[in-house]
């Protein structure tokens, strides 16, 4: 008899969100040197067997939806192809969807050309954030490396609770009471000032757009930003909120709500790395009530928003009591209904990803290159821009589903950012 897996409050909120995006995590790398695909389906099984929600099916009821463990293949996962063009390759296997009611979860695919390798991974939002999703792709270099010296004993997967109630782990006492009763709707938002996508049509296809910042660019937006006493994220949300103020045709005067997400593990006890692969990400909502002279001025506004919440130490636990009540009340159909009643997803967001870790993501024989990990693929009339870093660069990015037109619209949002990004590491300090 197949096993059953719980599926958590994370879980169905993701497969909630289906209605804005394509569920989809996305990671490209790229090496110099060939990766030994027999011993890379070795790594990926191993792990696979230790998260059985990545080797499961998910089943929706009437009640309570859950996930079923399926019989799969290393095959299933894990394919090798010989290309010509292996950039064009990789971003068309990315532009993919895995089903939810599929036998796997997650799925890997090595492209080759002239001693060069491409890995590109796709794994359903559903089962991990990109918090664990970086996680799992250092966890599977290090364990393909401990395979192909053959060493058994260095192979480490974490597994365990799945439950979002691992963000009161840090909590006792009076403010652990607290936290579990925020019931406040955080995600209502006034302010319905979107991206200017062109209206959906049969045209419109999944594809991933991304810029490059170079690494003399970014150390000098570090070297901005602490000179100024903000963060990277402060500064990079600058950047972007000058540049929507441009795009979307708003005044100066005018505001601006965008959202930014926020990694939950900062409430579980270390970190979250006793438990298992899941989703522990919130959105805190940037708001801008006007944009500044200036990118000095933008930047005290974004600082101004952002300081409130940083002051919190719950900040990022609002609202999940209320999602835990309606999943706990309600049947699967009516708590879908009744949330989506109350729920706003955001029309512009930005997800820091942060630091891949450049030297935990090389596959024994291959020297790193370049790489990144965008987010979900966003339906119109939804923004997501991506944000990573990798050997001292920077790269944006986002997941859209458009056309040629829509393309351009986001070249022209990145020839922005980076004319922002000018001005904004232009500010003597």
């Amino acid at each position: 008899m197949k096993k059953t897996v719980k599926a958590e409050m994370w879980d169905r909120m993701q497969f909630l969100f289906r209605s804005y995006y394509d569920r989809m995590v996305h990671l490209k790398l790229y090496y110099d040197g060939l990766i030994d695909i027999e011993i890379l389906k070795s790594a990926v099984v191993y792990m696979v067997e230790q998260a059985p929600v990545l080797h499961s099916s998910f089943n929706t009821t009437v009640l309570e939806p859950y996930w079923k463990e399926e019989k799969y293949k290393a095959e299933d996962i894990v394919s090798l192809h010989r290309v010509d063009d292996i950039d064009g390759a990789s971003d068309e296997f990315l532009s993919q969807i895995i089903p939810y009611d599929g036998n796997v979860q997650i799925k890997i695919a090595v492209f080759e050309n002239d001693g060069r390798s491409v890995l590109a991974m796709l794994v359903n939002h559903m089962c991990m954030d990109g918090g664990d999703f970086k996680y799992f792709i250092a966890t599977l270099c290090a364990n393909y490396n401990a395979l192909k010296r053959k060493d058994y004993a260095s192979l480490s997967m974490k597994s365990g609770s799945r439950s979002f109630e691992q963000v009161y782990s840090k909590f006792d006492g009076s403010d652990l009471k607290k936290a579990k009763n925020l019931y406040k709707n955080v995600s209502k938002n006034k302010n319905k000032v979107a991206f200017p996508w062109s209206e959906a049509s049969p045209d419109d296809v999944n594809r991933i757009v991304r810029r490059r910042v170079d690494s003399q660019t970014f150390a000098r937006l570090k070297e901005v930003a602490k000179a100024l006493g903000i963060t990277v994220n402060d500064a990079v949300m600058t950047v972007v909120c000058r540049t929507l103020y441009e795009m979307c045709g708003l005044d100066d005067g005018d505001a601006l709500t965008v959202s930014c997400a926020i990694d939950l593990r900062r409430h579980i006890a270390e970190g979250g790395a006793k438990g298992g692969l899941t989703n522990h990400t919130a959105w805190l909502a940037c708001k801008m009530s006007c944009k500044g002279e200036m990118v000095r001025d933008t930047a005290v506004n974004v600082l101004k928003s952002m300081r409130a919440h940083k002051r919190d130490k719950f900040m990022g636990l609002y609202s999940l009591p209320l999602l835990k009540l309606a999943y706990t009340i309600f049947p699967q159909d009516v708590a879908e209904f009744a949330i989506k009643r109350g729920y706003d997803n955001p029309l512009l967001a930005v997800s820091n990803i942060g630091v891949l870790g450049d030297d935990k993501l090389v596959f024994d024989g291959t020297a790193l290159t370049d790489g990144f990990i965008s987010g979900a693929t966003k339906y119109k009339p939804y923004f997501l821009m991506s944000v990573t870093t990798l050997y001292g660069e920077m790269s944006f990015s986002t997941s859209m589903r458009g056309n040629e037109r829509d393309v351009a619209t986001v070249e022209r949002y990145f020839d922005t950012v980076m004319k922002n990004l000018e001005e904004f590491n232009a500010i003597n300090v």
